[in-house]
């Protein structure tokens, strides 16, 4: 290991989000050993729609340039009843530089990247075929046992990452109660090859004339490959859905005599289950390992690349001597808190797919029906509310507003992720048109909206002469230059607009991009006053 006299982490578990967070803490040089059992990546395409979210996040680890080169962008979600359209959801099409609200792209592609990034850290020693059998820890760290390539091995570290999947190993050993349900209802899902005339644009049909009385949803994706999920009886035979006859015939039926090849082909159950504590001791769950979902939304995988990132920079701070070990405890607070969000939502869209008792189908029946007469009742049609980051409302890493809601009135909420939008640099004369997201992620950033260049830099001397020490980067939002600084200036004033500023107003933004703190008048005392309080919150 180079870059840092830091113990390494342990990670268990090398999929997306294993290797996200292995990535994450190399980016704060935090060296970490990323375990696996096995030694291949995913099959299939498993979670392939990915958040806007989710791709900066792999952009800041270096992936996301390929994961973006590869990946279908889209901006329509349609929804049907038999074959009628009830309503789609549009998202806005990005202008040139950012991101796509979404994009699809096979989770094994995903992987494949953020590989090619391991492999060439420094900071990362990833071990394959290495499977944990013991795990014990004290105040002083953790250790693993494992059977290796080599014999039976102890590792050592001061903390453990379980993102160790669904079946996780390190939940068993803890003889952790993962608590919720499965879902009778069945699904059947086939990647196949073909070139189709279809758009490439997510479709999701109630009823469809192939597969009546069940749902099927349709996905593009790269290569020419096409995802279908059908929705099939919870009575019937996995063996003889997946029989070559049965799928010939499902197939066929959806795209006629076009020539295809089925590349991947599964069947599985929707899960509901949520750790209650995501933090035990030393170890933290995070991903499939701590929660389970409908994959409907879109909440899987993305939900666990939040995970990571909520996760890492606070190690990172503790680690480092930045906070104190009840910095960690919000981990729990907050995407304990996020989890049970996505939790009641997918509840509430699969008691609509799949209704689990009479009157249910009875209602879904009713509102399907009325909806392709009446546009009105298409509101109650739940064909699963896409992901969106998690709003952390309940946390001591967010500082009340000093002034009535109505004077933020149209900006992002305390606690939310902040949206991306163009900027310019201005740094030595020179210009550099860029985005907010690209200034974030590596630390604390406050923006500072002043009305003249000296007094901005006294603000900025202010703040940097007591936290010298932290990781934080103070942006004076500015239309000149200050001598020996990087100053930030808006593009059509959409910054402003978004954060609703006026000279003299300060922001903070924490390393995970959520908003932290803000006053429309600051001066360095303000500002200090608030990060020392984020940076040392009080346990939840």
């Amino acid at each position: 290991m180079t870059g840092t006299n830091l113990s390494p982490v342990l990670i268990v578990g090398a999929g997306p989000v294993g290797m996200s967070t292995a990535l994450d803490l190399a980016h704060y040089q935090i060296p970490s050993i990323l375990l696996d059992e096995d030694h291949t990546l995913s099959e299939g395409s498993r979670a392939i729609a990915f958040h806007h979210t989710a791709l900066a996040f792999w952009e800041k680890l270096g992936a996301g340039e390929a994961i973006l080169h590869k990946g279908i962008p889209w901006t329509r979600r349609h929804t049907y009843y038999r074959n009628q359209e009830l309503f789609t959801q549009e998202f806005p099409i990005p202008a040139v530089g950012m991101l796509p609200r979404f994009i699809n792209l096979q989770q094994y592609y995903v992987e494949r990247f953020l590989l090619d990034q391991i492999e060439a850290s420094s900071l990362v020693d990833l071990r394959w075929d290495h499977k944990v059998t013991g795990i014990h820890q004290d105040s002083e760290g953790v250790t693993l046992d494992m059977d290796t390539p080599g014999g039976a091995k102890s590792l050592n570290g001061p903390y453990v990452i379980a993102a160790d999947g669904a079946r996780s190993t390190l939940r068993r050993l803890l003889a952790l109660d993962f608590p919720g349900k499965t879902h009778s209802d069945r699904f059947l899902i086939a990647d196949i090859r073909a070139d189709l005339n279809f758009p490439r644009e997510p479709r999701f049909f109630f009823d469809h004339p192939t597969n009546p009385g069940y749902t099927v949803l349709i996905h593009p994706q790269p290569d020419e490959v096409w995802r279908i999920d059908w929705q099939i009886d919870a009575r019937s035979d996995p063996e003889w859905e997946r029989s070559p006859d049965q799928m010939q015939r499902r197939i066929r039926a959806l795209i006629g005599d076009t020539a295809y090849e089925i590349v991947w082909l599964s069947d599985y159950r929707f899960h509901q289950r949520l750790l209650p504590q995501f933090r035990h001791g030393r170890v933290f769950f995070a991903g499939d390992a701590a929660h389970l979902v409908a994959p409907f939304g879109a909440r899987g995988l993305n939900s666990g690349v939040q995970d990571a990132e909520n996760l890492v920079w606070k190690l990172a701070f503790v680690l480092q001597g930045h906070s104190p070990d009840s910095l960690l405890d919000t981990y729990q607070a907050e995407r304990w808190a996020a989890q049970l969000e996505n939790q009641k939502i997918t509840n509430r869209t699969m008691q609509f797919m799949a209704p689990p008792n009479p009157w249910r189908r009875f209602l879904r029946k009713s509102i399907l029906s009325l909806s392709a007469i009446f546009r009105p009742a298409r509101k109650w049609v739940d064909s699963g509310r896409m992901s969106e980051p998690f709003v952390y409302t309940k946390t001591p890493l967010r500082i009340a507003d000093n002034e009535p809601a109505s004077s933020w009135r149209g900006t992002p909420s305390l606690g939310a992720q902040l949206p991306d939008c163009p900027i310019t640099l201005i740094h030595a004369g020179r210009q550099e048109r860029t985005f907010l997201r690209k200034l974030l992620g590596a630390g604390f950033v406050v923006l500072y909206f002043g009305d003249n260049a000296a007094h901005s830099l006294k603000v900025l001397q202010g703040v940097s002469a007591k936290l010298s020490a932290i990781p934080l980067r103070i942006y004076p939002v500015l239309a000149e230059e200050i001598q020996g600084h990087t100053t930030l200036q808006e593009v059509n004033g959409s910054l402003s607009r978004l954060l609703r500023a006026r000279p003299g107003t300060a922001v903070i933004i924490r390393p995970d991009r959520h908003l932290a703190a803000r006053r429309h008048q600051a001066g360095p005392e303000d500002i200090r006053t608030m990060m020392l309080e984020l940076l040392n919150p009080i346990r939840p």
